[in-house]
C-alpha cells in the first residue's frame, strides 16, 4: 500500500463530503415543505371539522328566492366565499346580509346569513337549494 491507495481514499473521501454537502441542504428544504404541507392540511381539516351550517330557512316569495342559514360551528366564515348553488346552478346576481347588515363579510359563529336571489335569475322552479361554505361544509334543503 502506497501513497496512490491513501491518495484514492483521500479523493472518495472528499467526494462523499461534496456530496453531502450538496445533497444535505436541498434534502432539508424537501423536509420543510412537506412538514408545512401537513401543518396547512392539518389546519384545513380543524377548520373543516369546527364549521357547521344549521337552521337553513328557504322561502321564495314576491319573485325572489330568500336562504337564510345560521353559523353554528366554531369557525368564522366569509359570507362572500359562501357559494349558493339553485338546481346545480350558481346565481349570477345576489344580495347578501349578516345579521341584517349588508356591508358586512365576516359571518361569525351564531350568526344569520341571508342571501337573496330574484327569480328572473333562476331557474323556472326551482327545486332545491344547496349552501356550500369556503371549507366544503355543505348543507341541502328544498324550496
Amino acid at each position: 500500500m502506497g501513497f496512490s491507495t491513501s491518495g484514492a481514499t483521500a479523493i472518495l473521501l472528499i467526494g462523499v463530503l461534496v456530496a453531502v454537502s450538496v445533497a444535505y441542504p436541498t434534502l432539508q428544504a424537501a423536509q420543510d415543505l412537506r412538514q408545512d404541507a401537513i401543518e396547512d392540511r392539518d389546519d384545513r381539516a380543524l377548520e373543516t371539522h369546527n364549521t357547521a351550517i344549521d337552521d337553513v330557512e328557504v322561502t321564495d316569495d314576491d319573485g325572489e328566492l330568500t336562504v337564510t342559514a345560521r353559523n353554528d360551528g366554531s369557525t368564522s366564515l366569509s359570507a362572500a366565499d359562501t357559494t349558493l348553488l339553485v338546481d346545480g346552478t350558481i346565481p349570477d346576481d345576489r344580495e347578501v346580509e349578516v345579521d341584517g347588515e349588508p356591508d358586512r363579510e365576516l359571518w361569525l359563529p351564531e350568526e344569520e346569513l341571508t342571501i337573496a336571489v330574484d327569480d328572473s335569475a333562476l331557474p323556472d322552479d326551482p327545486e332545491r337549494v344547496k349552501l356550500v361554505t369556503e371549507h366544503g361544509v355543505a348543507t341541502t334543503e328544498g324550496v
